[in-house]
């Protein structure tokens, strides 16, 4: 086999190799910083930073299935997490 078939066959078997990874990564590209009256929450999830996204992330599900991704920085997310706490 030529040099240039091998160079190609292994190029082609790293970057099929590299679709097979499951990308990681922040989940919340949009963040909604209106409030979310708590009687439409069902639950919330917070997603600590780490070395696949430097934010925090609080994803919101509501009640009639929807999550929405919300600004952790804003002060109704505080108060929500915080009476979570509780």
């Amino acid at each position: 086999m030529s040099t240039r078939a091998l160079l190609l066959l292994l190029l082609l078997c790293s970057v099929s190799s590299l679709h097979a990874l499951p990308r990681q990564g922040c989940v919340c590209f949009r963040l909604r910083s209106s409030p979310i009256p708590r009687a439409l929450i069902r639950e919330v999830t917070l997603i600590p930073t780490s070395g696949l996204c430097r934010r925090t992330q609080v994803i919101v599900n509501r009640t009639n299935g929807f999550k929405v991704c919300v600004d952790p920085k804003e002060k109704w997310v505080k108060a929500l997490l915080s009476n979570l706490d509780k």
